[in-house]
């Protein structure tokens, strides 16, 4: 679900803002077989280079976002989507994105998970509020976040920034965000479990799985009070 949101926030970005060459993806590896994350179909027939941490699908460049490689102002965008989380040091690589894009128009497009799992790719380090990554943008000249999900916990959080010259949008009213966000709202036949939503059917298979795990640790924690 996340890739497929991604894809389309991307997707709308290139629709309305004029996004420079070279556009150049942090994070491109694709770690898993098949997922809907690759944005290169959305650039057919620019200049886009993609680069990650170590080598594998979808990755034309080895880069460490701590320390990039790239020349000043060398980007024309920079694509850096569910990625901080798993950089070590996110202000690091949010100072080095704001200096490898253009000052004459560059781009920075980052978003990361909030409400989720830790997981791997490879390591998984930090969670990031909307106004977290207002903080990691803030060498940009205009900013702007948004999030997706429950407003005091969101699923996802969203940032841009732009140098040298106006940011003519706002991300909350991108129409993937919109729908994603009226879905969440709406419902629509699932049952809102604090910011989670889940059909009858998800319910019943959770609760499978979770409660008799809940039961033993409840049991087990009574039986340790009781000693």
């Amino acid at each position: 679900m996340a890739h497929h949101l991604l894809y389309s926030v991307v997707r709308d970005l290139v629709a309305r803002l004029e996004l420079t060459e070279p556009i150049v993806e942090f994070g491109a590896l694709q770690v898993e077989p098949d997922q809907p994350g690759d944005l290169r179909p959305l650039f057919a027939g620019r200049d886009f280079l993609g680069t990650d941490m170590r080598e594998g699908p979808g990755v034309d460049r080895v880069e460490d976002l701590r320390a990039l490689r790239f020349a000043d102002g060398e980007i024309g965008t920079a694509l850096c989507l569910d990625t901080l989380e798993h950089c070590e040091d996110p202000i690091a690589a949010g100072r080095e994105l704001s200096r490898v894009v253009s000052p004459d128009g560059g781009t920075v497009i980052v978003s990361s998970v909030m409400l989720m799992p830790v997981h791997g790719y490879p390591s998984d380090y930090w969670r990031f509020t909307p106004e977290g990554l207002r903080v990691v943008l803030k060498g940009l000249d205009h900013i702007d976040v948004a999030a997706m999900g429950d407003p005091t916990i969101p699923f996802w959080v969203f940032g841009i920034g732009v140098r040298g010259r106006p940011l003519e949008l706002r991300l909350a009213e991108l129409p993937s965000l919109v729908a994603s966000q009226e879905d969440y709202a709406q419902a629509h036949g699932r049952l809102r479990m604090g910011p989670f939503l889940y059909s009858p059917t998800q319910l019943v298979r959770e609760l499978r799985t979770e409660l008799p795990r809940a039961v033993r640790q409840r049991a087990a924690v009574r039986l340790g009070r009781s000693r």
